[in-house]
């Protein structure tokens, strides 16, 4: 057996289907990757690369892998910030400048490895050939277990070109790390304890869920437990997807990009229970969102992150999926009350009162067509089971505000890096290749990588790009003086045809300029057989306003 084998036979042993890459990454491995059930995906950028294995990795809950030879590295490791905010189990592969020309001005020479250090959770060299086995066993526990989050394995020479080497050491791969979360750990039985007993006093509880209970798998036991206790679901943004936005006790997305009414729940509870939220500054709107006198319990798999933010009553450190289950089989068992019906009741007028205000928005006809219709039809128009990949800035405003999903379907976005969605929607498909997968971004998010819908024509990644596409970066127009040159530079675009750039890449490309051909234009893309862009021409005077809450 060669080194080359020996790679891809451990890769397909952790359940890997995908390798992304950009050329020359361990050629030998390359080419043996397809009989050993992996898929080459050759993209046209290193930090593409590194997004589509994030997006695979969100989706599935394995471990996405990339990879990127010596020269490349440095835009690999950009390509992890993302993963790494966002807790996404990635291993990115290098080559390292080789030892016997170091210091001798090698052609591309630059040690890169330091780059990798503040965007993993475990940065290490591979020596040589006898030591890959072992650090690629290591590399898939640290990335799956605890907290997920990227690692990197720098491997020596440029092109990491240890494919002509005899095999070393034990080919033996550990199943169980290739998936995450690998473990899930129980909270203690005194802190169920607690838990339930601070809910059972509770007169306005909220349940906030964030992307850990996406990330475990565990949507519909929070449900379960929501029902049981009669409490509402406040989710974040990335646990937009956690609970159907017609469920009865539905709270909506909070916080910085947030509904109005979400917040306005949130602000109203006498206890949080918060399952796989940080409560970093989004969730919370700059940390005013949870009421002074709100007692917190706080369920997160790293006990580091538990009390960060906000002073918590009840600690539950474990597998957010696993807690909910423990809460779930106590109050079963102890036949809880449930928290009461005015407070529901209350939440309900709430969320139709806002519902009323967003209405006339979301039912315009106006055109240019106004981004509150955009986003609403993409959520009423989209699969039962379909999958939302969302960039950031103003997609993320008003997916909180104005996107409705139900409990069958997805959304993965952005942890913050514009750019992000189209690469990451091409990592969605290839691990749910039968789901239909709608890349939401904005122009200015969509011109970071459009190069990669050459990679979907080429690899028959049907995803349907959808572009909200005010020809500007509309959301910075305030950093300029209204109405001056500068500010007519520096953040509108010229005005081009990017339903013709998807054409000359051999997608399918339309555009819609009236909201009422919008389902037509999704019904042609998915007739098409081909990847497909739908750019949709908004209003670029409109703005997301300012989220609801306490004057910062």
């Amino acid at each position: 057996m060669q080194t080359s084998d020996q790679i891809a036979e451990m890769l397909s042993a952790y359940g890997v289907s995908h390798f992304f890459f950009v050329p020359v990454i361990l050629p030998e491995a390359v080419k043996r990757m397809s009989g050993h059930g992996i898929a080459p995906i050759m993209t046209h950028g290193e930090k593409a690369a590194a997004y589509m294995a994030d997006g695979y990795a969100r989706i599935s809950r394995k471990v996405g892998v990339c990879g990127a030879q010596a020269i490349g590295s440095t835009n690999l490791a950009a390509g992890l910030r993302d993963a790494y905010m966002a807790r996404t189990p990635v291993v990115a592969l290098s080559g390292v400048p080789d030892e016997r020309t170091a210091y001798r001005n090698l052609y591309q020479d630059v040690d890169d490895h330091g780059a990798f250090e503040a965007v993993t959770k475990w940065n290490a060299r591979v020596p040589g050939p006898s030591r890959i086995p072992d650090l690629l066993r290591q590399a898939f526990r640290m990335a799956s277990s605890g907290v997920p989050r990227p690692v990197h394995l720098g491997l020596a020479g440029r092109t990491g070109n240890m494919g002509d080497t005899p095999a070393e050491g034990v080919t033996r791969a550990e199943p169980r790390y290739g998936a995450a979360p690998s473990d899930r750990p129980l909270a203690q039985a005194s802190s169920v304890a607690a838990a339930m007993e601070l809910l059972a006093r509770a007169r306005r509880p909220v349940i906030l869920a964030g992307n850990g209970v996406a990330r475990s798998g565990a949507a519909r036991e929070l449900v379960t437990l929501a029902g049981l206790l009669r409490i509402p679901v406040v989710t974040t943004l990335n646990g937009l997807a956690t609970i159907g936005s017609d469920h009865p006790l539905y709270g909506g997305v909070a916080g910085d990009y947030g509904a109005d009414f979400a917040n306005k729940v949130l602000l109203r509870a006498d206890v949080v229970l918060v399952a796989g939220s940080a409560l970093g500054s989004m969730t919370t709107r700059n940390w005013s969102l949870i009421p002074p006198g709100a007692r917190i319990i706080q369920v997160d798999i790293d006990g580091g992150e538990i009390g960060r933010n906000f002073e918590c009553a009840v600690p539950m450190v474990g597998d957010a999926g696993a807690v909910i289950g423990q809460l779930a089989s106590a109050a079963t068992a102890a036949g809880a009350g449930q928290a009461p019906a005015e407070w529901a009741a209350e939440v309900a007028g709430i969320r139709a009162d806002w519902r009323a205000k967003v209405e006339p928005n979301e039912a315009s006809g106006a055109v240019p067509i106004r981004p509150e219709r955009l986003f609403a039809m993409i959520g009423a128009e989209m699969a039962a089971d379909g999958v939302v990949v969302g960039d950031t800035g103003h997609v993320g405003a008003w997916s909180a505000r104005h996107l409705r999903l139900t409990g069958r379907q997805s959304i993965v976005r952005a942890a913050g890096s514009l750019g992000w969605g189209l690469p990451a929607s091409l990592g969605v498909k290839c691990a749910c290749p039968d789901r239909e997968v709608i890349c939401l971004t904005g122009d200015a998010g969509f011109y970071y990588h459009l190069s990669e819908l050459e990679t979907a024509r080429r690899y028959g990644l049907k995803v349907i790009v959808v572009v909200n596409n005010n020809t500007s970066m509309n959301q910075e127009a305030f950093l300029w003086d209204k109405d001056s040159a500068d500010q007519v530079t520096n953040w509108q675009f010229h005005d081009t045809d990017l339903a013709g750039i998807a054409r000359g890449f051999g997608c399918h490309g339309a555009r819609v300029d009236d909201p009422a051909g919008f389902a037509a234009a999704l019904d042609k893309a998915r007739a098409s057989g081909l990847p497909a862009v739908i750019d949709v021409r908004t209003d670029r005077a409109v703005m997301s306003p300012p989220s609801f809450g306490p004057a910062l």
